[in-house]
C-alpha cells in the first residue's frame, strides 16, 4: 500500500497541487497547510504574444492594460540582460511617461506576483511595483533602483495573505516608461483538486498496484 501511495505521489507532480493530507506532508509541499490548499505558480514570457502595438492582453487569466496617455504599449523583442530577454512590455514608445501597467486577475486566489524589469545601460531606472485588492487597498509594495551603467536589471516582487485582485507596476524618472518588462510570474491558492487530476491520480494508482502485482508473481515463479 505505502508504495502505491508513493505511485500517485510521485505521478501526481505534488510540487504543484497537495492532493490530500493523507497522501503527503504537505507542511513542506503547500506551505504548512495540512488540507485540500496548494499553491500553483505561473509564469506569463509573453514570447507567444506576437511583438506589436497593443491596448489590452489577456493571457493566462491575466488582464494586461496601461493607464496612461492613449492606453496603448508595445509588445517589443529585446534582450538587454537578466531577467529580460525576447518578447516583453514597454509603454515608452507609444506614451512616455510615469503611468502604471495594470494586471489584473481572473483567478480570486492570486497570494504572491513578481515581475522582471531592466533596460539597456542608458540611465537610471527607478520601478515600483504595487499589489490591490478587490476593494483598491493597497495590499504590499516593492521598489527597485536600476543603475546607468547596467545591462538588464531584476525583479520586483509582492505578497498578500488577502488576494491580490490587481497589481500596478510603473517606471519613473528621469526617461519615465523607458525599460523593459518580463516574466510576469503569480502564485495561486489552489482550493480543491481539479477533477480531471484526481481521476487520473486514481487511475495511476491502480496501473502502478497492477505492475507490483506482476512483479511479485513474476519473483514467486
Amino acid at each position: 500500500m505505502r508504495k502505491v501511495i508513493w505511485a500517485l505521489i510521485t505521478l501526481g507532480a505534488l510540487d504543484e497541487i497537495c492532493i490530500y493530507s493523507w497522501l503527503c506532508d504537505c507542511s513542506d509541499l503547500c506551505g504548512g497547510t495540512y488540507d485540500l490548499r496548494c499553491r500553483q505558480r505561473n509564469v506569463i514570457d509573453f514570447e507567444s504574444t506576437p511583438t506589436g502595438i497593443y491596448s489590452v492582453l489577456n493571457i493566462s487569466g491575466v488582464t494586461i492594460t496601461y493607464t496612461g496617455g492613449t492606453g496603448t504599449f508595445n509588445v517589443d523583442n529585446q534582450s538587454p540582460g537578466f531577467p529580460v530577454s525576447g518578447h516583453n512590455l514597454i509603454s515608452f514608445f507609444q506614451n512616455p511617461g510615469v503611468a502604471p501597467f495594470k494586471a489584473a486577475f481572473s483567478d480570486p486566489g492570486i497570494t504572491s506576483v513578481q515581475i522582471g524589469v531592466g533596460d539597456y545601460d542608458a540611465d537610471d531606472d527607478n520601478d515600483f511595483l504595487q499589489a490591490y485588492d478587490a476593494g483598491n487597498n493597497l495590499l504590499d509594495a516593492d521598489y527597485r533602483f536600476n543603475p546607468a551603467s547596467t545591462f538588464g536589471g531584476g525583479y520586483l516582487s509582492v505578497s498578500s495573505a488577502s488576494a491580490i485582485s490587481y497589481i500596478l507596476f510603473w517606471d519613473e524618472e528621469p526617461f519615465a516608461g523607458a525599460v523593459y518588462w518580463d516574466n510576469l510570474t503569480f502564485t495561486s491558492t489552489v482550493s480543491e483538486v481539479p477533477e480531471p487530476l484526481t481521476v487520473s491520480l486514481f487511475s495511476a494508482g491502480l496501473i502502478g498496484a497492477a505492475v507490483m502485482r506482476r512483479r511479485r508473481k513474476a519473483n514467486k515463479a
